[in-house]
């Protein structure tokens, strides 16, 4: 009777075999995810920081019309990459933290808002946003009325060309 009782009751689990092979599997395709998911992180960096880029923007040229006062645009530290503020009359208005990992290019003496909502120096001016390491770009330009457009770099080689 005992004999018949050993042979119906079998142990659960996975072998050694088993687990071998799963954990193969699992490194084999983690290895091959982990590029993916660098490109992915990096686009995702690049949209972001573009995203908050018009933004501000857009917030600065309704602050300038609202307000009726010259409201401007500018770099926190030497470059773009520090972040950025906001500011009316010696007033700050917002204050955007420095983008991680993403190189941002814009004009130096920043961007002015006229009480019309237009750019105060004529022309076209170009932000390039671009991830170093896959050259994911964004490209943001606001037209001399002063309305931002952001775009995606055609190029994938960190220029908005």
């Amino acid at each position: 009777m005992t004999a018949n009782m050993r042979s119906t009751s079998r142990a659960h689990g996975f072998t050694l075999i088993e687990l071998i092979v799963t954990m193969s599997l699992v490194a084999i395709l983690a290895t091959l995810a982990a590029p993916m998911f660098t490109d992915t992180l990096a686009s995702n960096r690049t949209r972001a920081a573009a995203y908050s880029l018009v933004s501000a923007l857009s917030y600065a040229r309704s602050e300038a019309v609202k307000r009726n006062a010259t409201v401007s645009v500018t770099p926190t530290g030497a470059t773009w990459q520090d972040g950025w503020e906001i500011e009316i009359g010696g007033n700050t208005l917002s204050t955007n933290q420095p983008v991680q990992q993403i190189a941002l290019a814009g004009p130096l003496a920043g961007v002015n808002y006229l009480p019309t909502g237009r750019l105060q120096t004529p022309g076209v001016v170009q932000f390039t946003i671009s991830a170093p390491a896959t050259g994911y770009t964004r490209c943001v330009t606001i037209d001399p009325g002063g309305r931002p457009k952001l775009a995606r770099g055609e190029h994938h080689d960190g220029s908005c060309a």
